[in-house]
Order: structure tokens, then C-alpha cells, then sequence
């Protein structure tokens, strides 16, 4: 399964805030096999928002996978202090990074601290060819969040409205206003289309 075809399977959504619940069963309904688990945690969300810890775990209970069988589980963290627009957009972030590939994920813990080193810098000092792929699969993952929690369909029947504020919008879809303001710019459909190829 790819993210274009989840943004896909989420676009023809109206009703909006989309649950992160509906993300996650969503992965699951594709295949992720994964335990997934949502961690509330006391970290300084100016250095990281949210983090997926990808582990695996044995089972020695024959109902649950298999005896002797490994399971993975992904564990997603994200920072209390956040609101809870940016929870969720944070905790779907974190959901997409469980179906990148391989050679985009921070496997080690000094390339996870080299990831997040990069990723905490301000844009004016991000260099997205020397950062590396992983900093540049996570920044593109906020857009892709973006374009699950805020269908294209919400979109359209929100645009066409005409009558409500960035605010009110961003209320409504339950999301923080920088990307909301993203996704009712006309420049959206080009990125939109990027991100389902």
C-alpha cells in the first residue's frame, strides 16, 4: 500500500474532522499488520512533535499470532503539550512513516538524533538535498497528513461555500491554520496532485 492510495481512499470524504482512528483502521483494513499505539509523553515539542518506534515483539500465545511468531508494533509518541489540532496532524504524520520504505526510516538511535537535529531546524537553515531522505520523507509527511485529515471532497464542498475564514476552517477540520491555509490555496491541487501521483 502507498500513501498516494490512502490520500485517495480518504478524498472522496465530506465529513470533516477526520478521525485518526480512521487513519489507523485504514492502515490495517490495507494491510499494515502492525500493533498500533498512541503515547501521550512530556517532551519539548520545539525540538519534536511526535516520534514512531518500530519494534517487534515475540509471541508465545498461539491465538494471537502464532507461537514463537514476531508481531511489530509501532509506537507513536507525540508531545503533550501540543494542542489537539496538532496532535492529530502529528499522530498521522507519525501513522504514514509506518508504511515508508526502508532506506527512508531512522533505524539507529544516531541516526534517529541526526533526524531529528534536522528536522527541528528552522527552514531559513534546512538544506533538503544534505539533509538526508529521512528529513525530507518527514517534512513531506506533514503535507501528506494533511491531504488525509483534509480530504479533497471536505475541500471542494468548503471552497465552493465561499463564506467562512481560515479560523473557521481550521476549527472545523480540526487542524492547525498554516496548513489549512495550504490546502484552500489554489496552489493545493498541484501538491494534492503530487502527493496521489
Amino acid at each position: 500500500m502507498s500513501i498516494a492510495e490512502l490520500v485517495r481512499a480518504f478524498d472522496v470524504r465530506k465529513d470533516v474532522p477526520v478521525d485518526v482512528n480512521d487513519v489507523k483502521a485504514a492502515l490495517i483494513e490495507r494491510g499494515v499488520r502492525d500493533v498500533i499505539w498512541f503515547w501521550s509523553v512530556d517532551i519539548n515539542a520545539e525540538v519534536l512533535r511526535g516520534q514512531l518506534v518500530h519494534w517487534a515483539q515475540k509471541h508465545d500465545a498461539p491465538k494471537a499470532v502464532g507461537e514463537g511468531e514476531f508481531r511489530g508494533v509501532a509506537d507513536i509518541y507525540y508531545a503533550e503539550s501540543l494542542t489537539p489540532d496538532w496532535q492529530r496532524l502529528v499522530c498521522c504524520k507519525e501513522l504514514l512513516h509506518i508504511i515508508d520504505p526502508e532506506n527512508a526510516r531512522a533505524a539507529i538511535p544516531e541516526v534517529v538524533a541526526r533526524l531529528t537535529e534536522k528536522i527541528s531546524l528552522p527552514p531559513d537553515l534546512q538544506n533538503g538535498l544534505k539533509d538526508g531522505l529521512a528529513a525530507l520523507t518527514d517534512r513531506v509527511a506533514l503535507l501528506q497528513a494533511t491531504a488525509v485529515l483534509f480530504p479533497w471532497r471536505a475541500r471542494e464542498l468548503i471552497k465552493n461555500a465561499g463564506n467562512l475564514s481560515i479560523p473557521e476552517i481550521a476549527k472545523l477540520v480540526d487542524l492547525p491554520e498554516r496548513y489549512v491555509a495550504a490546502v484552500m490555496d489554489d496552489d493545493w491541487g498541484l501538491i494534492h496532485d503530487i502527493i496521489v501521483g
